[in-house]
């Protein structure tokens, strides 16, 4: 009975835990800090930083840039999230940037414009593709080269539990871009949802799955069985909330995101949209966070693996002489 009771205590806690990361993320997003590039003089940037905090303090922070191809190329290169060019009445987002980010941004600048009486044309620079116009398909794209990664390690130690270090870094990494190109090939070709850049995606996406499958390798190896829950409870119910998912990382808490800026999860679909929808740009922070943890997982495999405990010596029978 109390084993029982323990099993129903276990499922609902582990429910309460998807619940509690996930609810507490995106039960009631609100924009912390967004970067707006701003073309005007200084003074007037002030002002309306000003006007913005009455609003909503901490929304968003704007920056004074001297030309709209200025801003424009922070805009492209991941710096800002959208340019306004008071003068001429126009704001310019990019939606394949956060689809959410962009709407939040619109509305609050159309207010602010019609609270003034004036108009505000706005641009989106860097659109959705047909393939993914609500946006979320990124994130689900993630999951579906994280999922191979770690089924491939915990599978590997299953099927050729005698492989040697090079023998499973090798059948980690073909297994990576096996399922890095199959992925990009439904991502790209079939749906179009993350077109154009299929070389490249299939290159980040192998990259995404061997980083979380040489951990959960690391993790099997040094502590067994119980390092594959370890793994998927980080990565996934912590991860992928903590990662902003399809709202942003500057819509959610700013405690978790600062969590989720370190996991996986979230620096994957940052290099995943980055690469498809903006040429590559800013990509070092998050492939660099991405290689530390494979350099971490590869670490780990190359420990000594858990010694096996012996059997208990068989009870003697005492022979009737």
């Amino acid at each position: 009975m109390g084993k029982i009771i323990g099993l129903v205590v276990g499922v609902t806690l582990l429910g309460m835990l998807f619940a509690g990361s996930f609810l507490g993320a995106f039960h009631q997003p609100e924009p912390h800090g967004v970067p707006i590039a701003v073309v005007a003089p200084g003074e007037q940037v002030k002002q309306l930083q000003a006007g913005i905090d009455q609003r909503k303090a901490g929304a968003f922070s704007l920056s004074e840039y001297t030309s709209l191809d200025v801003a424009r190329s922070a805009l492209l290169d991941r710096e800002v999230d959208a340019v306004l060019v008071p003068q001429e009445g126009k704001l310019v987002v990019a939606s394949a940037g956060g689809r959410t980010g962009a709407t939040v941004i619109t509305a609050a600048f159309q207010a602010a414009a019609q609270a003034q009486g004036r108009p505000l044309q706005v641009e989106d620079a860097v659109p959705l593709p047909p393939g993914d116009s609500g946006g979320i398909s990124g994130m689900f794209y993630v999951l579906s080269v994280v999922l191979p990664g770690i089924a491939m390690a915990v599978l590997l130690f299953q099927v050729a539990p005698g492989l040697g270090l090079a023998g499973r870094l090798g059948v980690l990494v073909a297994g990576a871009l096996v399922a890095g190109t199959g992925n990009a090939w439904l991502a790209d070709t079939v749906f179009g949802a993350l077109p154009g850049r299929f070389g490249w995606l299939v290159l980040v996406s192998a990259g995404i799955s061997l980083a979380v499958g040489l951990v959960v390798a690391g993790l099997v190896k040094v502590v067994g069985t119980p390092g594959v829950g370890l793994a998927v409870l980080l990565f996934i119910p912590i991860g992928l909330p903590a990662s902003g998912g399809p709202l942003g990382a500057r819509y959610i808490p700013e405690w978790y995101a600062v969590v989720g800026q370190f996991l996986p999860i979230g620096p994957a679909a940052e290099a995943v949209r980055n690469t498809v929808f903006f040429d590559g740009a800013a990509l070092w922070t998050p492939l660099g966070i991405l290689a530390l943890w494979g350099l971490l997982g590869l670490v780990l495999l190359a420990l000594p693996g858990r010694r096996a405990q012996p059997a208990p010596a068989a009870p003697r029978v005492p022979v009737a002489v």
